[in-house]
């Protein structure tokens, strides 16, 4: 099975990395690695909407992969919604990508430019319908909206809150989401919960804690057999 896994940063996948011998280099940032003789390719994407998606795209368009493991942090909408929670997204949406004022905001879908149901969309939204393997079964399953600007409070982005009332807030997972369906590769998203959205502006980087349980994840999905996806 060909791997990819996906960070914003490389302080999140560091204790992976420092376990891997590097086979070669695939691009800027894109590297092939050995694990326990078997191969798995990283991508550091960096942060930044259409930067990342060139990343993605890049990595997605060189290499035909069976499933992408993408590594993400998002923050609580939700007071359900632990912080250091780690969860699997399961839908996610564009939520800043339109015309606002103040508190109210029309998308691209609401003024008719895309259609809300133009593939891989339904209704605006991005479900990603790749099976969850057994590895991923205890955690909590999460809808997310994407945005380039994370703000400090629900009621910034009430009218596309709305939408879908998500659990989560983020930067990148729409971004993935979508390349992914473009390009049909399997997707797992495993977000890890910073803080609520009010402390965003103070927890805006990986914590030991989020390295660790990433870590430990990763060694519990290469430990195991092979992983089943649809």
């Amino acid at each position: 099975m060909d791997i990819l896994l996906v960070s914003e940063t490389f302080e999140v996948l560091k204790n992976f990395i420092s376990q891997l011998e590097l086979e070669e280099n695939l691009g800027q940032n894109y590297a092939r690695f050995t694990h326990n003789d078997q191969s798995v390719d990283i991508l550091i994407s960096g942060y930044g909407g259409s930067m990342s998606v060139y990343s993605y795209t890049q990595a997605l368009t060189k290499n035909k992969y069976d499933l992408v493991l993408h590594f993400g942090q998002c923050y609580a909408l939700k007071d359900q919604i632990e912080k250091d929670q780690m969860l699997c997204i399961i839908d996610d949406y564009f939520g800043d990508i339109g015309i606002g004022a103040d508190h109210s905001f029309a998308s691209v879908f609401d003024l008719g430019q895309r259609n809300k149901n133009e593939l891989p969309f339904k209704n605006e939204i991005l479900e990603n319908d790749s099976l969850i393997p057994g590895v991923f079964s205890d955690l909590r399953k999460a809808s997310g909206i994407t945005c380039n600007t994370i703000p400090n409070q629900v009621n910034a982005i009430a009218n596309a809150y709305v939408k879908n009332y998500p659990d989560v807030i983020s930067r990148e997972g729409a971004n993935m989401l979508y390349v992914c369906q473009k390009e049909s590769v399997s997707l797992i998203q495993l977000f890890y919960v910073i803080d609520r959205i009010e402390n965003a502006h103070n927890a805006d980087e990986p914590s030991e804690s989020m390295i660790k349980s990433v870590n430990e994840k990763i060694e519990l999905i290469f430990s195991g057999s092979e992983i089943a996806i649809s």
